[in-house]
């Protein structure tokens, strides 16, 4: 068996709070003691909801931001840069200093992974019977919006994850997850705490 340190978040345990055109819903934050406003963390991950078509996004100077539709329309537009309709699951990875500003369908969710400037991370999505490497000393999160089934390392050992339930792996050791079921995309970030 291989050790490793993991947590699953259902939706029972997110945080949803009100935001200016909706509402936002936190999965999770690092370091867990964190505090949003103040923004003391190393990353978080949300999905935010939309009450009109048009929201300015709030500037996070010193942060990268990833972001994709998990549902409905999206158009993001960077202020003297470029703008670019994501359709589902598509990403647009950009600098939290940036003016950004959207339009949305109004059954549009987002999915959003931000972090702070100089720490390795990145976010890919995946489907059934996709394979992903795993580095030591590495954070790892799998996302779906419905149940889905990964494999760990060599000995396949087997995690079945409800949708909307948000799976935190910390693993020590060089190995690899497989995932074996997903009727649709399931979302891997990752995250290095050491630089």
């Amino acid at each position: 068996m291989i050790k490793v340190k993991e947590k699953i978040i259902t939706k029972e345990d997110f945080v949803t709070t009100k935001w200016a055109e909706g509402e936002t819903t936190q999965l999770a934050i690092y370091t867990e003691d964190a505090d949003f406003a103040d923004r003391d963390f190393l990353w978080r991950i949300s999905s935010a909801t939309f009450t009109g078509r048009e929201s300015t996004f709030s500037d996070f100077s010193g942060y990268q931001r990833y972001l994709l539709p998990l549902e409905g329309e999206l158009f993001v537009s960077h202020k003297g840069l470029y703008s670019r309709e994501l359709k589902k699951y598509e990403v647009e990875y950009f600098d939290g200093g940036w003016e950004t500003s959207s339009k949305n369908s109004l059954d549009c969710r987002d999915y959003n992974f931000i972090v702070k400037s100089g720490y390795p991370a990145k976010l890919q999505i995946l489907g059934e019977g996709d394979k992903y490497d795993l580095k030591p000393s590495t954070m790892v999160t799998l996302f779906s919006t419905e149940n889905f089934v990964v494999e760990l390392g060599m000995e396949r050992e087997k995690r079945e994850i409800d949708g909307f339930s948000l799976y935190i792996l910390d693993i020590d050791l060089e190995t690899d997850i497989r995932l074996t079921s997903a009727s649709d995309p399931v979302i891997i970030t990752e995250f290095a705490a050491d630089k």
